[in-house]
This record gives structure tokens, sequence and C-alpha cells, in this order.
């Protein structure tokens, strides 16, 4: 029965905590810029799909950290749909658009929503972190962090499809170290 109880609030929690994510920071963020605006829009559910997916991922995460089992399959399929929605964010935001920002902080300039779009940066790349942590040692996932999320802000930059940003290199590498400390902590449980 105490099982169930941790499972159902698991469950709840997991739903609650991607509502929060989805509905308050990452869709109003995305809506700022006008062709995701538009993708959004085309498809009714969008809001919905998001939460479902995080809200499921969070939960049967929760059930294998629980279980002490990481399965392959929960991997590839969080994953697969995790790079799916990553190069959507990255790379179909802007429309023939290329610049370049040396500030490490310029987000602290754009009010709240700079400050929401900081936060979503980071958490955007938790999930690479940890599958980098998976194989690479602390100065290799340094190295694959860095020369990864370099060269998404110049295929940004050379494909007219965002900007090349000190502060978003500052900000995913960091996500990326979330990542990668918390699989570095939580992985030696599926071990044992």
């Amino acid at each position: 029965m105490k099982r169930i109880l941790i499972f159902l609030s698991s469950f709840l929690s997991s739903f609650f905590i991607a509502f929060l994510l989805i509905h308050y920071a990452a869709l109003p963020t995305l809506r700022a810029y006008p062709r995701l605006a538009q993708m959004i829009e085309r498809f009714a559910y969008t809001e919905a799909v998001l939460i479902a997916f995080i809200g499921l991922a969070l939960f049967l995460l929760i059930i294998q950290l629980t279980v002490g089992h990481l399965s392959t399959i929960y991997m590839y399929l969080v994953y697969s749909v995790y790079f799916f929605l990553l190069f959507v964010v990255l790379f179909t935001k802007a429309h023939r658009y290329q610049a370049i920002s040396w500030d490490f902080l310029d987000f602290t300039r754009n009010g709240l929503r700079g400050w929401i779009e900081a936060v979503l940066n980071v958490i955007y790349f938790i999930p690479l972190g940890s599958l980098y942590g998976f194989r690479a040692k602390s100065a290799e996932f340094i190295f694959l962090a860095l020369v990864t999320i370099t060269g998404i802000e110049t295929i940004q930059y050379v494909f007219y499809v965002g900007t090349f940003a000190l502060s978003d290199i500052l900000l995913n590498f960091l996500g990326c170290s979330i990542g990668y400390l918390l699989l570095k902590r939580v992985y030696p449980i599926f071990k044992e």
C-alpha cells in the first residue's frame, strides 16, 4: 500500500511539475518567437503533448530510480523525443536571422523574460549532460559539452537561424554540468 501511495504521489508530482514548466515557462518563452508561435498554433494539442511527455518521462525516471533498474528502451524513447524537441527549439525559432553577442550576461537585460529564457537554456541541456555522463570522464565531458554547444551556436549563426551568444554557451554548459553531475551521483544506484 505504501509503495502504491509513493507511485501515485510521484505520478501527480511529475505531471504537476511538467504543467508548471510547460505552461508558465516554456510555452510563453517559445511563443515570443514568431516562427515557433506559428508552429505551436498549428497543432492544437502542443501544450498537452509537451506536458504529457515531460510528466511521463519524469514519472518513469522516478520509478526506475525507486526500483534501481534503468531501462534501455526508456532511454532510447526519451532521448529520441528530446533530440527532436531540442532541434525544433534551437534551429526553427528564427527565419533568416543572424547575430553575435559577446556578452556573458545579456539575459540579465531582458527583464523577467530574459531570466526565464536563461533558466530554460539551463534546463534544456541537463539531459544532454546526463547522456555524456554515462561514458565520459570529467575532462572528456568538458571537451564534448563545449564542442557540442559551441557547434550549435555556430550552426545557428552560419545558417541564419539564431544568435551566436556567449551567454547561451555559458548557460547550456551549466545545464550540461548539472546533468553530468546528477548522473554521476545517481548512476551508481543502478550499477548495484
